[in-house]
Parts: C-alpha cells; sequence; structure tokens
C-alpha cells in the first residue's frame, strides 16, 4: 500500500538512544508502511535497515539555542506532506499496526476538510466526547475536554498542527495552553477513535508503549518488550524511572487550573494579545 501521509517522528539528539529500538519494532510491527519517516533531530543523521527515513537536522533552519517549539515549526517547515502522523522517540510500538484503519482515517481527513486532527489512540483525552455523522469508529472530542491537544500519536493536517505552537513552550505547554487555544481561538473539529471499540484492553489500533521514557529514565515495562525482540540497551545509562513517583496528568492539570484558569472569561482579543 503507497502511503500519502508521512509519519514524523519527534526527537532530539539527546535520545539518539532510542532510535535504534524504536525503528527495530517499527520495522517488526509496521513492515506495511512504505512512505517517508521524517525523524526530528538537530545535527544527527540516521537510516534503519530500508525504512525510508530522512533525517531533518533542524539546527541549519535555527538561529539561537533550539528549544521544543523552535525545533517542532522548523521540522514541520521541511516537511513536504500536508498530513503527517505524530509520534515520539519512545512510542516504542508493541504489536502489529491497523494499517488500514488509519489510511481509513486519512481517507476520512481529504473528505472533511473540518477535521484537523484524529487521535488513533484512547490514551489522548478523557473527554466529553460527542458523534461524529453517524460514524461508528469515531467521536467528536468536545471543545470543552482537557487535553483536546494532545502529543500522543494522531493524524495531523501540519499547517493546522503549526497554527496552535508557540516556539516559547514545552510540550506540556502546548498540550495544556494548546487545548484553550483549540476551545477560544479556533472552530477546528478534532476526533478520537471510540473507546468503546478501541483501546488498551480492547482493540488497539497503533500499539505503543505510552511514553517509554518518564523524565529521561526508562519506563520499566519497555526491559521486557526489547528482551523479546533481541533489543540490547544499556539501561544503566538512564536507569528506570520509580513508578511510585507522583506522576499524572491530573497533578498537572490542577496546577494549571491553579494558575491560568482566568483564561476562560478573556474575549478572543484579550486571549491573543496574551498568548500570540
Amino acid at each position: 500500500m503507497t502511503n500519502r501521509f508521512a509519519i514524523f517522528v519527534n526527537t532530539t539528539d539527546g535520545f539518539s538512544d532510542c532510535w535504534i529500538p524504536f525503528f527495530k519494532l517499527f520495522k517488526r510491527f509496521w513492515c506495511q508502511f512504505s512512505g517517508k519517516i521524517y525523524l526530528n533531530t538537530e545535527n544527527e543523521s540516521f537510516q534503519f535497515d530500508d525504512l525510508n527515513i530522512i533525517s531533518i537536522k533542524n539546527e541549519r533552519f535555527l538561529k539561537g539555542k533550539p528549544n521544543w517549539g523552535k525545533s517542532l515549526v522548523a521540522a514541520l517547515n521541511f516537511i513536504e506532506e500536508d498530513v503527517i502522523l505524530y509520534m515520539q522517540e519512545d512510542y516504542f510500538l508493541n504489536d502489529y499496526v491497523n494499517t488500514n484503519f488509519i489510511e481509513d482515517a486519512y481517507q476520512l481527513m481529504l473528505k472533511d476538510a473540518s477535521v484537523s486532527c484524529i487521535h488513533i489512540t484512547d490514551q489522548a483525552t478523557p473527554g466529553p466526547f460527542e458523534d461524529y455523522n453517524g460514524n461508528k469508529n469515531f467521536k467528536i472530542i468536545s471543545p470543552k475536554a482537557e487535553y483536546r491537544i494532545s502529543c500522543q500519536a494522531a493524524l495531523w493536517r501540519k499547517n493546522e498542527l503549526k497554527k496552535y505552537i508557540r516556539t516559547y513552550e514545552t510540550p506540556w505547554q502546548f498540550e495544556l495552553i494548546g487545548t484553550r487555544r483549540a476551545r477560544f481561538l479556533y472552530k477546528d473539529t478534532f476526533l478520537i477513535i471510540d473507546k468503546n471499540q478501541y483501546g488498551i484492553g480492547k482493540k488497539e489500533l497503533l500499539p505503543y508503549v505510552f511514553t517509554g521514557i518518564i523524565k529521561g529514565k526508562w519506563k520499566k515495562e519497555v526491559k521486557s518488550l526489547f528482551a523479546v525482540n533481541e533489543i540490547i540497551v544499556d539501561f544503566s545509562k538512564r536507569g528506570f524511572f520509580n513508578e511510585e513517583t507522583v506522576f499524572s496528568r491530573r497533578k498537572n492539570l490542577t496546577w494549571f487550573k491553579s494558575q491560568w484558569y482566568k483564561i476562560v472569561s478573556l474575549s478572543e482579543i484579550q486571549f491573543k494579545k496574551l498568548f500570540a
């Protein structure tokens, strides 16, 4: 099958130890994919087997020290395709990808120009959700939903993604404040797979470890995944994340509301001035 969307793997050179595990698992669990794979490096180049990996090397486009937002915009400006599947270097595939379903989601975006993003996992947002034109596979994410914008795997219109990014923001700020932009500034449609049918414990369409690295350390789940797939990694260099450490989106969201909740009452003009 010829894929007409590109895969975009957002990464940095400091996470190059993830690239071999990522692409070895990608090659095993998504061998049908034949399109371009853009790897958002800073200076490094990387290839794996016969995969069509394009190392962006974004520092050549940037002035000054790159940060997450600047690097992401530079990468999107480099990409030729109009639609990308956003992933990150620690989204390690752990089962076979449903290529046909993702292709159908892409075709849906071609038919409905109002759809800016389709989340391919059930881990992006807790909702609430609304029906989407009687479609049994997808739901509309309500404008009032938290994490309507998420860094989990999703099909994005490249130019629509760009308009939500601010070059001074971190990924976490992009998710939280970007979700407010999606509610108050724009009228885009965001879809997600129907959680009643698809997701963890049901049927995963793009099965991967949800963030294989947490705060710079390996998630313990990857150790067995790598062992089964004969991937050798020196785990001692990063160590393993302590799963008992309090780390949750809910805690982040509570902080966000305490600091930024006042934006709900802002007019659109005030909002633009504050976050432009």
